[in-house]
């Protein structure tokens, strides 16, 4: 897909979810070796959620401060993606996997320059979901 500065977020959003979708993540049982597949939504469903989750929130993109004189055309982009299990190994697997599909995959028009990641514990309606979250930051010209 073309990046373009009037589609921006919605770009980078779709491209961030085809690049996880390809990528297949599951979690897999350490003592059964069973596996199971994962829903990679837009927001977190609490109320019938039957498997683990990712989650990509809302990409934001900020304008660089920039120098008299100068255009105003670099932004930095910033994508959170939340990943939810029911234990902190399986919000572990979830985390790796979409670490490695995009740390080792670019997207066109945007280069990768930050990774930061935390934890939580998510009681929404008594779900009790681990959670491990991933910040992406990205740098447009």
């Amino acid at each position: 897909m073309t990046i373009s500065d009037s589609t921006l977020t919605s770009n980078v959003w779709t491209d961030i979810r085809t690049l996880i979708v390809s990528a297949n993540p599951i979690i897999t049982n350490s003592t059964t070796g069973a596996t199971t597949g994962v829903s990679v939504l837009a927001k977190y469903n609490d109320k019938t959620a039957t498997r683990p989750q990712i989650v990509i929130t809302p990409v934001t993109a900020d304008l660089k401060n920039n120098k008299f004189g100068d255009t105003v055309s670099a932004k930095l982009i910033t994508v959170v993606v939340d990943c939810y299990a029911t234990n902190t190994l399986g919000a572990d697997q979830l985390f790796d996997q979409v670490l490695y599909q995009l740390e080792t995959n670019t997207i066109a028009g945007i280069e990768l320059v930050g990774i930061a990641s935390d934890y939580a514990f998510n009681m929404a309606a008594d779900s009790k979901y681990q959670m491990k979250s991933l910040s992406l930051s990205y740098d447009r010209e």
